[in-house]
Parts: structure tokens; sequence; C-alpha cells
């Protein structure tokens, strides 16, 4: 969808940035910026800092940056024409005529059709359930279960008569096809090519995508048949892993309590937010995915409560989703229902005060979970087993970062055990010392640390080095710095391009620089909030807000780049190009000299020397590390 630009321009004057992310982050002035705990990641001390005015955002934290559309594409999960659009409904402009990629459009065109045609599928299941003959023992097994209508409402809970011809006979009836239907997984071709329901005499719960929007269906059997819960398979706007049920629902009150209570089941999460618990939400009866606990990590300031169900299942999901969640870095606890009853039946029994009192705030550590979970795996850890056990508790002990945590857990085994502290901490220091000599290897390494290691030295074999090991080279700072002043000022771009003939040497620094001189060839003037919307690689997008950000924290906004100081870094760049091929001409004169070869020693020689003599007339800018006072020049 290509969105004029003319229209881009008028939407980030009517939409302040500030206004958006409020909404979503408490912000505090600090200095030049309003700054708030960062909602993309869990952090005690704020590092998110908006820029008022300048439209852009960037967290120094974990690296997130950009622009309001970037904001809510990434903290609502939208797409861009569909953030693009809910900022303009925000600032009352109508949508403008776009032009479209026909394949876009065509894909476009069938992902709202698999929209449509589940919402309607959604109204048809309700009125069904609330309306109709067909639903009386739906709507019984419901009310039976504790709900009330309101409930029932709120959630567009439904129910499939048995007949498995009604819902495709509305459906075509308002002229959806067989394709969409099938697509869809509500409709299913027999052996004779017959269109037919898929769900039958079942209670249907709808499954919103983050925005609400019904994306599939999960429904539970109400006689014998198999499975008991029947899913929507795969579609183009559904994928099991990357949804939470019930999560546009609770969305508020997540961000309200700072937790969110992590359940498995539809009708757990339900029963909890008719008792005013509604920052619950369910993984759809699986185990936590890492796609899920991204969304969570965006939400969750305090923590989440994990509380599954008590049967091996549900405590195995449990140690998977643990295991996802400190990877993640998301603070966790485990909670536990009394007499081993599920979440919707407990909070039915205790009332809301009592399963709060006695189940969310009579939490344990995801630690202490897991020392627990392996007595299942020694049933004599009291007697016979209790040397094994202990042995695998250490272990686990040592896996834990918080050497808090460890103390507690070295106390509770001591007690429960009957061994002292120190014979266990003498094994725990043991098994630390193994696990540091181990290579560590993060599976969910951060997405912003792409450009932690320089490319390997293909002359002389030499290993990278970290760059967060090392100080950065002068040519690494005067890209740096010229990228700056070239995100601030278009006069900058322009000398870069007549002087520096090569791409910058860090990999970010050359993706940065090309996108800047994508933009300054449709744009005369520099304008860093509407460039900042051009990059489609969020991770240089992050670099850039980063350099903004850091420009405008260190110096006056309006100062404009001292030009003896650009020249200085455009001269460090041609040296550093200059010594490339000086160290490139010295090999070829290596070579030849190995060889016996007069006629390419001379000219090697004689390169040599017209090298020397250009490095010569350059001059050598002592340069700093720090940014310098940096400006911006606009036609704005």
């Amino acid at each position: 969808m290509r969105i004029p630009e003319e229209f881009l321009a008028l939407l980030r004057q009517k939409v302040d940035i500030v206004d958006v992310i409020s909404e979503y982050v408490r912000l505090k002035r600090v200095g030049r910026s309003l700054v708030g705990l960062c909602p993309f990641h869990s952090e005690r001390t704020p590092s998110f800092h908006v820029t008022p005015g300048k439209g852009f955002y960037h967290c120094f934290g974990c690296g997130a940056g950009g622009t309001a559309v970037t904001f809510l594409m990434e903290i609502e999960q939208l797409t861009f024409p569909q953030a693009i659009e809910r900022l303009a409904k925000r600032a009352g402009l109508p949508m403008p005529q776009v032009e479209n990629d026909p394949l876009e459009s065509e894909d476009r065109k069938r992902r709202e059709q698999l929209y449509e045609v589940n919402a309607l599928a959604t109204k048809f299941y309700n009125h069904i359930l609330m309306n109709h003959p067909a639903g009386a023992q739906g709507l019984s097994y419901l009310l039976g279960r504790g709900l009330t209508k309101k409930t029932i409402a709120q959630f567009q809970l439904g129910f499939a008569p048995w007949g498995g011809r009604e819902l495709v006979r509305f459906l075509r009836k308002r002229e959806f096809s067989t394709d969409v239907i099938v697509e869809a997984g509500l409709g299913m071709l027999t052996s004779d090519g017959e269109l037919v329901d898929r769900y039958r005499n079942r209670v249907m719960f709808p499954i919103g995508a983050l925005q609400g929007r019904t994306i599939g269906f999960g429904g539970r059997a109400l006689g014998s048949e198999e499975p008991k819960y029947l899913n929507t398979q795969e579609t183009p706007i559904f994928r099991k892993r990357n949804v939470l049920y019930g999560y546009a629902l609770a969305r508020q009150a997540i961000r309200k309590t700072g937790q969110v209570v992590l359940l498995e089941g539809y009708m757990d999460v339900i029963a909890l937010h008719q008792h005013g618990l509604a920052n619950a939400v369910a993984t759809l009866g699986t185990a936590l995915t890492q796609e899920q606990a991204s969304i969570l990590r965006r939400v969750v300031l305090d923590d989440v409560i994990l509380l599954y169900d008590s049967d091996s299942a549900g405590q195995k999901a449990a140690l998977k989703s643990i295991e996802i969640l400190r990877e993640m870095e998301i603070p966790l606890r485990v909670a536990s229902i009394p007499d081993a009853k599920d979440p919707d039946e407990a909070v039915r029994e205790l009332g809301a005060d009592r399963f709060k009192a006695e189940c969310l705030e009579q939490t344990m550590s995801a630690l202490q979970f897991q020392l627990l979970q392996l007595t299942h795996k020694h049933p004599n850890h009291l007697t016979s087993d209790r040397l094994d056990y202990l042995r695998d508790a250490v272990n686990i002990l040592a896996e834990e970062d918080s050497s808090i945590e460890r103390e507690a857990m070295l106390e509770w085994l001591s007690k429960t055990y009957s061994i002292s502290v120190a014979a266990l901490r003498d094994d725990l220091q043991t098994q630390l010392r193994t696990k540091s000599k181990r290579p560590q290897a993060n599976a969910f390494a951060k997405k912003w640390d792409t450009i932690r290691h320089m490319p390997q030295d293909l002359e002389s074999g030499r290993k990278s080095t970290p760059i967060d090991e090392r100080l950065p080279l002068r040519h690494e700072v005067a890209e740096r710095q010229l990228l700056v002043y070239m995100l601030l000022d278009s006069d900058v771009v322009k000398q870069v391009q007549m002087s520096v003939h090569s791409e910058f040497s860090l990999p970010m620094h050359s993706a940065l620089q090309a996108y800047l001189y994508a933009f300054y060839a449709e744009h005369e003037h520099a304008d860093p909030e509407l460039f900042l919307a051009t990059i489609d690689d969020s991770a240089v997008l992050q670099f850039a807000t980063k350099l903004l950000q850091e420009a405008i924290e260190s110096a006056e906004p309006d100062h404009a780049p001292d030009p003896q100081v650009v020249r200085d870094y455009i001269q460090c760049l041609i040296d550093h190009d200059l010594e490339r091929e000086m160290a490139r001409v010295s090999s070829e004169l290596k070579r030849a000299l190995e060889q016996g070869d007069t006629l390419a020693m001379k000219q090697a020689e004689e390169e040599l020397w017209r090298l020397r003599s250009e490095l010569a007339k350059g001059s050598k800018p002592a340069l700093i590390v720090q940014a310098p006072r940096t400006g911006r020049r606009s036609g704005r």
C-alpha cells in the first residue's frame, strides 16, 4: 500500500508522538526528553526516551526506536496501513485513496475476507446460543459452569448446531466463496465435494487477534465427540503460537496492574475475568511460545504469574514456559491452587477475594517450583533418593543467575533435607565453575545485537573482535559522527557523496548510509521524522533513532555542524581508504619481489608513491570518541 507522502506529512503535523506513547507509558521530563519505563522490555530504571517535537523515541536499554507509526505497529501488533489508519482516525483525517500493488492488493483482499467471514461466524454462533432452540444445550452448559449472560456476550461465546450445514448456508447467502469458507476453517468438503460445517454440537470460543478481531475458533464438544477441543487450523490470519486468548480484553488491566496471570484454557480466562481479575490470558492449551512471551514482554511491568493446571501435562507446560520467560528476562512467579482444582473451578468456589489472597498472592519463585517438580523424578527424595535429588537440585540452582534466589533455595534445601548449607554451597560453587567454562549461547539473543562483531580480516585471517570489547577505530568514529550530521543536514550528505567513494566500514554504518542516500535522492531537505518512516529494517531504524537521541541529549538541537569538523571527518575516511589501498599495493609489491617480476615491482612502487603523496596532502584530525555538537538544517 503506497500512502501518499503528502498525507503522511500532514499526519505527522496532526499527531503528537508524546500523546500517543503517553497512553502506554508514564513519561517524565528529564532534560530535553521525556523518559519512562520501556514497554518493550522489563526494566526498573527508565531508559525509554521520547523527544517532543522531533517525532521519534529510543530505548537505551533494549535498542527499540522509531516513530509514532512504528510504536503502534510494535505495541499493538499492527501492520503499517493499520497503524496509519489508527493515527488518521485519531487526528480526524480521512484515509486517502492509495495505489496498491496488484499482488499485495489481492493478498490484503483475501485476508480481509477471512476477517469478515470469521466476524460473521462469531455473530452467527452467538445468535444460535442466545436466541435459538438449537443452542439451548450450549447455553445450559455455560450457565451451569457459572458464567453470566453478560460474560457470554463480552467474550462473544456461541454454539455450533448439530445440523452441519447451517453456517455454510448462512455464509454462502452473504456471497462468501467455498474457498474462503474452507480456508478460514469454518467449513470442509466431503468426499462428494459438498461443503459442510466443520463445527457441530460444540460450544464456540472465538479467538481474537491482539487487537480483538476474530481470527479463529476453539470448539468444545458437548457429547462424546473427539477431540474434546477442536481448534481452527493455521490460516493466513491465524497462527496459534502468536496469539494469547483474551489478550485484547486483558490489555488495559495488564497495563494498570503491571501483572499478567497466564493460564491454559478458555474457561479459566473467562472465569477470572468474570470475577474482576481481568489481567488473565491463556496460551490456548499449549506451553508458552517465544512469540507469545514477546507479547508479554512489551506490556508486563512487574511479573507474569503462571497458573497452570495441576495435572502432569499442566506442570510440564509450566516448566517449559518458565524456561522461555527466564531466557527472555521476564520476571515471573508461580501460583498453585489448593486441592488441585482448575482455576475456573477454584475462583467460583473461593470467590475473587479469597482466590486472589490464597492463590495469586501466595506464589513461589520459578526456582522453588522447579525444585518441587524435581521431586516427581525422585519419589523417595526424603529417603533413599535423597542424595540423588540434592545433586540434581544443585544442578538446577547453578543455572539460576540470581545469587539471592540461590541462597534462599540453599536455605530451604538445608532445612527440608537436613543437610548443612556449607556442603550444598560447596557443590554449588563446583557447578558454577564448570558452568563458567562452557561457551555461552543465548537462543533468544536480542534482535538489536546486529553488529556486535567486526567482520573477519580476509587478508590476515584474524578472527573478529567484539565491538563492545575495544575502543572504536578513528575511521569508525568519523563514520558514526558523519551519520549523525547526515541525519540532520542534507548538505553533509552531498559532501560525503562527492568525497567518499566507498561504503562505510561497519555493516550497520553502511546500511544506514545506503538508506540516507536513497532518501536524499528524493528529498531536498533534512527531515529526520520522515526519514525514519522510510526505514523498513528494524535494526537500522533502532540504530538511527539511537544516533538522533544521543545527538539531542548531548548538543544544542539548532546548532549547525562546524564545516571544518565535517571536512576533518571526511578527510579521515579518505585517508582510511588510501591506507587500505596502500596495504593492498604493498602486498602486490611483496609478491612481485618474491617472484622477481620487475615490471610489476615498478608499477607497484609508482602506485605506492602516488598514494603516499595523496595521503600527505590530507589533514590528520584528532578525533574524539564522544558525539560532537550537532544541529539540524531543514527546509521545514
